[in-house]
């Protein structure tokens, strides 16, 4: 890929370390690890509840990096690998696992078959980015009659500091780490447009400066194989503020509108947009299908010197006076610092799909988009689905620049109704499962990982279960700067 320029954060002992970025990147859980990481170092100052991010915006955020330890410096350096090895021309992955994984999926996990093998093109300027993957799959666990794909894919072009994007990429909204309430990437992609800015600068003028570094990120697609109203798209729009250098606030809405049989002129997607009028002269409230909410996060570095932050998510599935109704609810709260020059993060996290705590079939359900807030039988939303609850903790460890370690327990009860469990494909029926989920990931070269999970559970239906998979990426061409 070409690549835009290089770039020099200030580190310790007078040393700079070049950081280099594509235009567009996708969900990485990784990567937004580290920059965490760095935000709760008081490093950096940066959003990473919308995804895919831009390369303009990292780049902003590194070249002005605050860094006072060697520790610090590392995870810099953990940064400007992942971004080098993103920028390959030409790369290879492959993917094999012993058995299903039937946990709820981790936020950047792109693997949707037992076994899977990709070839990935990455080409691009300073005003456009594109890239070609091909995906060829056996075993599909989300089956979408395509044993040859080519999800991940896009073309992206950039003008006045707005990135537009055409392709089936990845979406996630929120702070979360182990899902979002409304837009996850649990499914597979959504072929779609979105539309971002390439850097989240504040409003220069007074008037609006206030309201300090922001982003929205506006998609509009189509979804696959949604057989209650085939051609059934997906529109979203998702605003994020940082007023302060310790508070990020977040709103989201998601609309399932149109398809086959369904009214689709201007007039009816403004009723949509309103929310609480008739769609089409059906003579009914708005039968489009609709999720809203707020988010936050709360980061004490700035406040107290605390590697510590505060989060939540609410998302409501109808309206009620303006604003979202029948909630589904996200907390957690996360701690970044190091032992022995070792980088680590943890956190606990707590969710809740069920109406206000009860439930009752309504989430991720409608009565007009039968299919419910899902593609392919798997959630838009979060990875549990409705009516579910989880408690998971997890984290990370950098143990060298070679060695990491990733890990998560947690306990969920699935698909506590009955409707729930018919239109949820992850899980299909009720049930509660205790799991561990271990993934190690060696660099056989800062570009080249080598990722070996493996999992325990233990369900009421299923009984005791276990697995392991094992993936590795391989550049194919060395020519990773061009200018």
């Amino acid at each position: 890929m070409y690549l835009r320029k290089s770039l020099y954060a200030a580190v310790l002992f007078g040393l700079s370390v070049p950081v280099f970025a594509q235009g567009i990147v996708l969900n990485n859980e990784e990567l937004r690890a580290d920059l965490n990481w760095l935000n709760q170092q008081g490093v950096i100052q940066i959003s990473t509840s919308t995804w895919p991010m831009s390369g303009d915006e990292i780049q902003r955020a590194l070249t002005s990096a605050k860094v006072m330890t060697p520790t610090q410096q590392k995870v810099l350096q953990s940064i400007q690998n992942k971004l080098t090895a993103e920028n390959a021309l030409l790369k290879a992955e492959l993917f094999a696992e012993s058995d299903k994984n039937n946990l709820p999926q981790n936020f950047g996990d792109h693997q949707k078959a037992q076994y899977q093998g990709a070839l990935e093109l990455n080409v691009g300027g300073e005003n456009w980015d594109g890239r070609l993957r091909v995906n060829a799959e056996d075993k599909q666990q989300i089956n979408n009659d395509q044993d040859v794909n080519v999800e991940g894919s896009y073309i992206a072009g950039k003008l006045w500091n707005q990135w537009l994007i055409a392709g089936q990429i990845p979406t996630y909204w929120g702070p979360g780490h182990d899902g979002s309430l409304i837009r996850g990437d649990a499914s597979r992609p959504v072929y779609g447009v979105t539309a971002q800015r390439a850097q989240q600068n504040a409003f220069e003028t007074p008037w609006l400066s206030w309201i300090g570094p922001w982003q929205y990120q506006a998609f509009a697609g189509q979804l696959d194989d949604y057989s209650a109203i085939p051609d059934a798209k997906l529109i979203g729009l998702r605003l994020t503020a940082q007023p302060t250098p310790y508070l990020e606030l977040g709103a989201s809405r998601s609309i399932q509108w149109g398809g086959e049989g369904r009214p689709e002129s201007f007039s009816s997607l403004w009723d949509a947009f309103i929310g609480n009028k008739d769609n089409g002269g059906t003579g009914k409230a708005d039968p489009s299908n609709q999720v809203a909410g707020f988010d936050a996060r709360l980061n004490l570095h700035p406040l107290v010197q605390v590697p510590v932050s505060l989060y939540g998510q609410y998302i409501g599935e109808d309206e009620a006076g303006g604003l979202p109704a029948k909630s589904m609810y996200l907390a957690g709260v996360d701690y970044s610092s190091s032992v022995n020059n070792m980088p680590y993060q943890l956190y606990t996290e707590w969710v809740d799909t069920r109406t206000n705590g009860d439930a009752k079939g309504i989430s991720y359900n409608h009565s007009i988009y039968t299919d419910g807030y899902y593609q392919h039988g798997y959630p838009l939303g979060h990875a549990l689905g409705g009516d579910a609850q989880m408690v998971s903790v997890g984290g990370n460890i950098r143990i060298d620049p070679l060695n990491r370690l990733n890990g998560r327990v947690l306990f969920a009860k699935v698909s506590e109704t009955e409707r729930a469990a018919l239109k949820n494909a992850a899980f299909p029926e009720k049930d509660e499962l205790k799991a561990l989920d271990l993934t190690w990931t060696h660099y056989l070269r800062p570009d080249m990982p080598l990722k070996i999970n493996g999992w325990v559970s233990d369900s009421d239906l299923n009984g005791n279960d276990g697995g392991a998979s094992i993936g590795i990426e391989l550049p194919l061409d060395k020519r990773l700067f061009h200018y």
